[in-house]
């Protein structure tokens, strides 16, 4: 009898894992530009890569030295530049009282999808409402590129698309550096965000010195009708990045902005394993999702390289008990990391002693299990909501939470290393 059982369990062991193998064959995949085995999802766990496409081309060594003064690489693409705007300008902008800039022009050409370009269409759009891009010199446009409508997230988490209104149907002036020749296209913007860029041909135009986007009609906003935004536009060269700069916002300092930062919704590949920060040297805020995560989203934030992979700076809810914004590996998550800005130091100083710490920027996000005591030397990587997330060592562990700023004193810049 014991023979027999042992028997069974044999077969049963060796039909399971020739079924793990056959899924593994039919889910996995290798990437071409790095050689990572066994990904899934559509997105390389290692480099970030697209699942098919091909390897990346080697750069020159001497790339820089040729790089035109006018073109800018972007992230990610391999036969498309950016073209350099010089000034961004509009036919008007809603000023804020707090800040009377918030709202102005250069959002949509900032590289900051959180912020945006923002308007009244009360007095009627036809004609009478335009944003209009100076090149830094006169480049050859393919391509137009926009994020449309607000991207940006309220300090309670609150999406800002769909509640103010967005460009819907436009017209596009190409004008050469001379201004005696000049061509319009009519383009309809999608009603979508969160997406990517929306893509849209041209034609070559040489010699290009302005570019005019003229909103003839939008989509409504839910609770503001007729506040038109719009988060970013990009003209764009197909050209060899060879022969472009290297961006200069790849590695932007943070914003002070009453929006959550970059947020790109994404899958879950496994259960979500957490770290207070970018490393294994930081402590572990929890796992979740690990009966639901093939149904669970998050939003993607930031990223940071700790000498061997890519962590993801993410958020999320609790299933309505706590909010969390805490750090992954990129293997957990189904993404194209080039989509996401690194995050960086934006100031250092000291915090007082305090027990409340919390997982994100705010009260409404979980409380985190450790107190400072007296007075802690502390770099600063986020500031928002009257919270500041502040990065600490305390015995051997490391820490990054949030902490109310007026329990701190930092220095605020951009020339900070970010050791303690």
């Amino acid at each position: 009898m014991r023979k027999t059982t042992c028997g069974m369990l044999g077969l049963m062991l060796t039909l399971a894992m020739v079924m793990i193998a056959a899924a593994g064959l039919a889910e996995t995949w290798n990437c071409k530009n790095c050689g990572q085995q066994l990904n899934t999802g559509n997105y390389c766990s290692n480099c970030g890569h697209s699942k098919g496409e091909a390897a990346a081309a080697p750069e020159s060594s001497g790339a820089e030295e040729k790089a035109h003064d006018g073109l800018w690489r972007i992230p990610g693409e391999t036969d498309r530049v950016e073209v350099g705007v010089s000034r961004v300008d509009a036919s008007s902008y809603i000023s804020n009282k707090k800040n009377p800039y918030l709202w102005e022009p250069s959002n949509a050409n900032d590289h900051d999808e959180s912020t945006c370009w923002q308007f009244s269409a009360k007095k009627g759009l036809k004609g009478k409402s335009w944003i209009s891009l100076d090149l830094e010199y006169g480049e050859a446009v393919d391509e137009i590129w926009f994020k449309n409508g607000f991207w940006g997230y309220n300090d309670k988490g609150g999406e800002q698309y769909s509640i103010n209104a967005r460009p819907r149907n436009i017209r596009v002036e190409i004008t050469q550096t001379e201004g005696v020749n000049s061509e319009t296209v009519t383009l309809t913007l999608r009603d979508e965000s969160f997406s990517g860029w929306q893509k849209f041909d041209l034609g070559r135009h040489e010699d290009v010195g302005l570019v005019t986007v003229y909103i003839d009609t939008i989509y409504k906003g839910s609770r503001y009708p007729n506040d038109v935004c719009l988060s970013e536009i990009m003209l764009v060269q197909k050209a060899s990045p060879a022969i472009a700069r290297e961006p200069w916002w790849s590695t932007p300092a943070a914003k002070v902005y009453e929006s959550i930062q970059d947020m790109t919704k994404v899958h879950l590949l496994m259960k979500l394993a957490t770290r207070s920060g970018p490393g294994r040297q930081y402590d572990e805020p929890g796992t979740f999702f690990g009966k639901n995560w093939k149904t669970t989203t998050v939003r993607a934030l930031g990223k940071s390289w700790d000498g061997n992979t890519w962590w993801v700076l993410v958020d999320f809810s609790n299933s309505g008990k706590a909010s969390y914004r805490v750090w992954t590996g990129l293997k957990r998550l189904d993404l194209n990391i080039d989509q996401l800005k690194e995050i960086n130091p934006i100031g250092q100083g000291t915090v007082n002693a305090t027990s409340r710490t919390y997982r994100g920027p705010g009260e409404n996000y979980a409380k985190a299990k450790v107190n400072i005591s007296g007075w802690k030397d502390v770099v600063a990587y986020g500031r928002e909501n009257g919270f500041v997330e502040v990065e600490f060592i305390q015995g051997s562990r490391w820490y990054r939470v949030w902490v109310p700023e007026a329990e701190t004193s930092i220095d605020w810049g951009n020339d900070f290393s970010g050791e303690n």
